[in-house]
């Protein structure tokens, strides 16, 4: 993704520094404006007490008034989609997910296999994903001991109206101001 980002910022001739890190202790040259961390990349955190770093990290990266924006999968989501069983097909590609939520863990895991054509041929792949789920008030309390003062809340659904994963409280949008 690093090399994709790179090439597309030279294709369109902007001044544009990739740096690949592990969001839960970055380090930018310069405190920026905003740290944007989408697609939600928080659920992927393994364990519950990075939740914190992660936080803190964001924050040294931002100037005084600079703003984190994130998104979250809800345990929700985790309770009514992951559960389920799917599949997708299309020219060249097939795939099939399970998957399932452990409440007293408090995370939500995929299982995934696809088929990508390769000529004449199918290449199969597998992956195994796993999220941890965020309440509210763990977010809350990490981003306030971080140094955020402000913090605002959207639900994703109605950005998202024709996407059968994202219903109302499945998905959530935070902005956080330093």
């Amino acid at each position: 993704m690093c090399r994709l980002a790179r090439k597309k910022a030279r294709a369109a001739g902007l001044p544009v520094q990739v740096i690949q890190a592990d969001m839960r202790n970055f380090r930018l040259p310069r405190p920026v404006g905003l740290v944007i961390c989408e697609f939600d990349a928080l659920n992927h955190i393994p364990r519950k007490k990075d939740l914190g770093s992660v936080a803190k990290a964001a924050a040294r990266a931002l100037q005084p008034g600079g703003h984190f924006y994130f998104d979250v999968n809800t345990r929700l989501a985790f309770e009514k989609i992951w559960p389920v069983t799917w599949w997708l097909e299309k020219p060249g590609v097939v795939l099939v997910m399970r998957g399932g939520y452990d409440k007293p863990r408090g995370k939500a895991f995929a299982d995934a296999e696809w088929f990508i054509r390769e000529g004449g041929l199918w290449r199969r792949h597998h992956e195994y994903v796993e999220q941890v789920c965020w309440t509210a008030p763990e977010i809350r309390d990490a981003l306030h001991a971080a140094g955020f003062r402000s913090l605002r809340k959207w639900d994703a659904a109605p950005f998202f109206k024709d996407d059968p994963f994202v219903r109302p409280g499945y998905r959530t949008f935070y902005l956080a101001r330093k």
